[in-house]
């Protein structure tokens, strides 16, 4: 089980997520370091939790309202090390590259930003090979699209037909949940596992506590994202030391 921490960004601060309601986003307020800076949240990840890994969600990006991308430039200089997953809202093979050039890793391309399941072909492809991740946006288990349309709001359904536009990484993302401290459902992430086999799930949105990511593993979640857990010490490098977790 790989932990992979979030930094969303807002207007060049970190700020902490709830419920997927992003005008209402504050700055975070972290055991981990005093203020709210993207840049050294990313570093205290990699003293405190060690870690090799990391997810940043550039909002202005995905709502439309400018991005961050010098910031995420500046944060993958200075820690080349580190596995940096990137959503930033693309929708298009050009916005994928510039990501990939800006430095990331891994670009993730969500249901959130497009019209349509096949509207995900033309970046994936741009990407190449393990560069892509498709993020399953849910909102009371219902998939979120950009715009509505007679694509399918089945999840199940979705995630099944992944592997036929190249993706091996998808994450799970259920938007109420985030920021909740309400624990993520195990049997849920289960079933959408056993939807799609070729698929390694990523799953995010709600995990309170180091059982939960027991629990996620045998049903089939081969990482986590986590934001609040950690901010707030209910998660630590040790509990994560302790249950044999990948940071």
């Amino acid at each position: 089980m790989k932990v992979i921490p979030v930094i969303d960004i807002s207007r060049g601060i970190a700020v902490h997520a709830r419920r997927g309601e992003r005008m209402t986003y504050v700055p975070i307020r972290s055991t981990l370091l005093p203020g709210a800076d993207p840049l050294a949240l990313l570093q205290a990840y990699r003293r405190a939790l060690e870690s090799t890994a990391a997810y940043v969600a550039d909002l202005d990006a995905i709502m439309g309202l400018g991005d961050n991308l010098g910031m995420i430039a500046e944060m993958a200089a200075a820690e080349p090390q580190l596995e940096l997953f990137v959503d930033a809202g693309i929708r298009t093979a050009d916005e994928a590259r510039r990501l990939l050039e800006a430095g990331a890793k891994k670009v993730v391309i969500a249901s959130e930003s497009l019209a349509s399941l096949d509207a995900a072909s033309e970046p994936m492809t741009a990407l190449g090979p393990g560069k892509g991740v498709f993020s399953i946006d849910l909102r009371g288990r219902t998939m979120i699209w950009r715009e509505a349309s007679s694509e399918s709001q089945n999840p199940f359904e979705v995630a099944a037909l992944l592997t036929s536009l190249g993706f091996r990484e998808a994450i799970l993302l259920e938007m109420e949940r985030i920021g909740t401290g309400s624990g993520a459902d195990a049997g849920f992430v289960g079933k959408i596992a056993r939807a799609a086999p070729g698929i390694k799930f990523i799953v995010g949105g709600g995990i309170k506590a180091a059982t939960d990511l027991r629990l996620l593993q045998r049903a089939g979640a081969s990482a986590v994202l986590l934001a609040t857990a950690l901010h707030d010490g209910t998660i630590t490098r040790e509990d994560l030391i302790r249950v044999g977790a990948d940071r």
